[in-house]
């Protein structure tokens, strides 16, 4: 399956996760466990795609699609996409109220 290829429903959006450093601030490598556990846990990414109900009775700032964003922790359902066995990118599928702001650096 293509990750294009996936499309939210009702007032779902689709989420890149950002990936997180595989090593601590002093140089080491971190253990595939704690690699895991972070990266369930982080909060920010890109938004790639949006059902056509998603942010339809939002007020203020609505995300476009391909802005970054910052979502509740262990939102949604985590998605990994494989391609020939080896994992290419992490997302997650989740309700747009659970994205909490908008990343824009002007």
């Amino acid at each position: 399956m293509k990750i294009e290829a996936l499309k939210p429903v009702e007032f779902g959006v689709l989420i890149q996760v950002d990936e997180v450093e595989d090593r601590s601030s002093g140089g080491l490598f971190l253990p595939e466990t704690v690699l895991e556990r972070e990266q369930l846990s982080h909060d920010r990414g890109t938004l790639i795609s949006k059902s056509d109900m998603a942010f339809e009775d939002w007020n203020g700032t609505i995300p476009e699609v391909g802005e970054k964003v910052i979502f509740k922790k262990y939102a949604g359902t985590v998605i990994q996409h494989k391609e020939d066995r080896v994992i290419v990118g992490k997302y997650r599928l989740c309700k747009d109220k659970d994205i909490v702001a908008v990343i824009r650096e002007d």
